[in-house]
């Protein structure tokens, strides 16, 4: 069976240290998604008991990498227990099949794939998974607040937008195709609707500013929505880039007056932000793109939060934290080193 991709989709949003719910996984595989339930057992000293509290003290805390060890550990369960399952009802691409991979479903599609259910069950230690009825449909949580409608910006339907191909990132990012121009596409989710939120604002802040042409950063090109017209998400300009500044840095050996040129740049980037009163968030090189064809930089994810060693936790999306960022940057520019 080849390598599934997994995300998280809590059954409930707020979580806790007593675990009195269950959590949905989300395993997607060959086009296919299998959302498998996972409930605690009746005593605290079951496994799914003590795993579910452990990931769900992790999320009370914050703590991305505990988060992960948890959540690594709950799917070895589930894969262990339904992996023949899983591959009779998605079964591997032939070796053989040279056919291409990019790909040409609609945004809809893609957001709306052929799902199946399971529940994990585990009987005096032994785990086996069951197959259960569809949910029933469920209204999209994600509600963006358009502010108002100074830019009064052109709607799309997911149906007409053609996915070109999956982007890093939390949530659901994409390139996607429209009228032959390519975009970036963030789709608010579970994980991802206040950083969607966000980046909307901080976009359409700048869009709006009289420095908007001088602000090296994605600009707000539309807004996708569903059959009834509800807001999925938000469709920004594509930067043609040859990657993210750390990796342009590791595999370019650049002269230092291009180094000196970048770190101007996002100086002069970020100064013009705040004089907008907007807050560049996670700064950090890798939310720096250099364009494939001017060579300069671009400030990119608008959604906040923070990465350890870049900025310092208590200066999360302030000012202060967005000028720790920048010497970081221009440090590790300079000797190469990560902080």
């Amino acid at each position: 069976m080849q390598s599934p991709t997994t995300f998280l989709m809590a059954s409930e949003m707020e979580a806790d240290e007593e675990i009195n719910h269950d959590w949905d996984f989300t395993i997607v595989c060959n086009s296919k998604h299998f959302v498998v339930t996972v409930l605690p057992g009746p005593l605290p000293e079951d496994p799914t008991t003590s795993l579910l509290t452990r990931y769900s003290k992790a999320f009370v805390e914050d703590d991305d990498e505990k988060i992960q060890e948890a959540q690594d550990e709950i799917l070895d369960l589930v894969f262990d227990a339904g992996w023949q399952k899983f591959r009779a009802i998605a079964p591997p691409i032939p070796k053989g099949d040279s056919s291409p991979r990019i790909s040409t479903k609609n945004l809809h599609s893609d957001l709306n794939p052929e799902t199946f259910y399971f529940r994990l069950v585990v009987t005096e230690g032994h785990a086996e998974i069951v197959q259960t009825p569809p949910h029933p449909p469920q209204f999209n949580s994600f509600y963006l607040n358009l502010k108002d409608n100074t830019l009064d910006l052109p709607r799309y339907s997911s149906r007409d937008i053609t996915v070109t191909s999956k982007l890093m990132g939390l949530g659901y990012i994409a390139k996607v195709l429209i009228s032959g121009l390519d975009m970036c596409c963030k789709i608010g989710t579970t994980q991802s609707f206040k950083a969607v939120q966000r980046e909307y604002d901080c976009l359409r802040q700048i869009t709006i500013s009289k420095s908007a042409a001088s602000i090296p950063a994605p600009k707000l090109l539309g807004l996708v929505v569903d059959d009834n017209g509800v807001v999925l998400g938000i469709l920004e300009e594509f930067i043609a880039n040859k990657g993210r500044l750390s990796d342009v840095i590791k595999n370019e050996a650049g002269v230092s007056e291009r180094r000196a040129k970048w770190v101007e740049q996002i100086r002069k980037a970020v100064a013009l932000l705040h004089e907008i009163d907007v807050v560049w968030g996670d700064g950090k090189a890798e939310n720096v793109l250099v364009g494939s064809e001017s060579d300069d930089c671009f400030l990119v994810d608008f959604g906040g939060s923070y990465t350890d060693g870049w900025v310092d936790r208590t200066l999360m999306e302030t000012r202060a934290g967005d000028d720790q960022a920048v010497e970081k940057i221009a440090k590790f520019l300079d000797d190469g080193v990560r902080p």
